[in-house]
């Protein structure tokens, strides 16, 4: 419970620095920083139910503070949480090259899953190439960011008590025996 909320009070702080850096910097180039702690975190989390209705909250609250559609950053955020939960668990996606691909790849889709959200509900017609650049260069930016937000959501972890905090190898057994 205690890294519940933990992790909650990380993911509200991520959302406000958020909000200062948006002030300094152009839209592609300002990280999501809330979306990057629910798939930092949804990598490292055990359980499915606390975790589901901590990325849910922060959804939420990325709504309140967005002026977006009500309940589409929470519902995108859970489908997020739920993958980085299923590709950690199946992928060793804790630091790194594969961390970095895992997050571009959730953030376009995140970004476009977003689009065609607001293009049903808003009727907005086609969104313009530089959009679409856009969105990428956004991915890449958050991809970017995603080691120092994982170091960031292990060492809360660590702090917190976990003691799968640290990353280590997993030990592969052999079907042969040594000669």
């Amino acid at each position: 419970m205690k890294k519940w909320w933990l992790c909650l009070g990380l993911g509200l702080l991520a959302l406000v620095v958020q909000g200062a850096l948006a002030t300094l910097l152009p839209p592609p180039w300002c990280p999501d920083l809330g979306l990057l702690v629910v798939l930092c975190v949804g990598l490292r989390w055990r359980g499915l139910a606390a975790g589901l209705a901590l990325a849910g909250g922060l959804g939420f609250s990325a709504d309140w503070l967005s002026g977006s559609l009500v309940g589409q950053h929470g519902l995108l955020r859970v489908l997020a949480f739920a993958s980085a939960l299923i590709a950690g668990r199946q992928l060793n996606l804790r630091a790194g090259l594969p961390l970095v691909a895992f997050v571009f790849a959730a953030t376009l889709l995140y970004g476009i899953a977003a689009a065609l959200i607001s293009q049903f509900f808003l009727d907005m017609g086609w969104l313009p190439a530089s959009v679409w650049l856009g969105g990428i260069l956004h991915a890449a930016i958050n991809g970017l960011c995603a080691p120092w937000v994982a170091a960031g959501v292990r060492l809360l972890g660590v702090w917190a008590g976990d003691e799968d905090g640290v990353s280590r190898a997993l030990p592969i057994e052999s079907s042969r025996r040594p000669v």
